[in-house]
């Protein structure tokens, strides 16, 4: 067998993997005090955080990071949270063996400037390449919108991402609400329907610069 052949797809293969490991920080199941910091202070960042952990049965299972309480991290795996703690945890749904807090890229800081139309249109404007991208700020709704169409948007933002959502007025001829970190993909399909007035801070997370925005701050690990 000629070996020198397979030498390229042996550099290859190392060669990513050195990658996708330098995108990862491992953490012994003990060292959950550092693990849930270091997670924590890239999802405030702007970070989409990936969490991995191998469980002292073997099964390596991957999720979202959705919030991180004390010791205990929060991760959203296929939709549902799933609370995740050190070797010994006895009350959350995972125990772990080894943890890994997978970030990339960068965080570019974007202001949106006002910007008016269809929900989906409007927000779509601002849709990129990226891991992640979450919205900040007011968004005037004209119309006939419910109370019960923004209570299930309020859910989305408020427990399935790191987000939140403050309806500061509904009325007959529309509503207001104000935004924390919401997914944008979350306001295009709540506000669906919907003619929008909105303004704020855009936050993505991808590997460059890829809107047109006025560039307010870059964040880096």
């Amino acid at each position: 067998m000629n070996i020198r052949r397979f030498i390229p797809l042996i550099l290859t293969v190392a060669l990513l993997g050195v990658l996708l490991n330098s995108l990862a920080v491992h953490y012994r199941g003990g060292e959950i005090y550092e693990a849930a910091n270091e997670a924590m202070n890239l999802l405030v960042k702007g970070f989409n955080v990936t969490i991995e952990f191998t469980t002292p049965d073997e099964r390596i299972l991957r999720g979202e990071l959705f919030a991180v309480r004390g010791s205990t991290i929060v991760v959203i795996i296929n939709g549902t949270d799933y609370t995740l703690g050190g070797p010994e945890a006895t009350k959350e749904d995972f125990r772990a063996k080894e943890i890994r807090v997978i970030a990339r890229g960068k965080v570019y800081v974007y202001e949106v400037p006002p910007t008016e139309g269809e929900a989906e249109e409007a927000f779509s404007r601002y849709l990129t390449e990226a891991y992640s991208e979450r919205f900040s700020g007011l968004i005037y709704i004209e119309g006939n919108v419910t109370s019960i169409e923004l209570g299930r948007l309020k859910y989305m933002a408020d427990y399935k991402s790191y987000g939140s959502l403050t309806i500061l007025q509904l009325g007959e001829g529309g509503a207001v609400i104000s935004t924390n970190m919401v997914p944008i993909r979350f306001l295009m399909k709540g506000l669906a329907g919907h003619r929008v007035y909105f303004y704020g801070i855009l936050y993505v997370n991808s590997e460059e610069r890829t809107l047109p925005l006025k560039l307010i701050e870059v964040r880096t690990r």
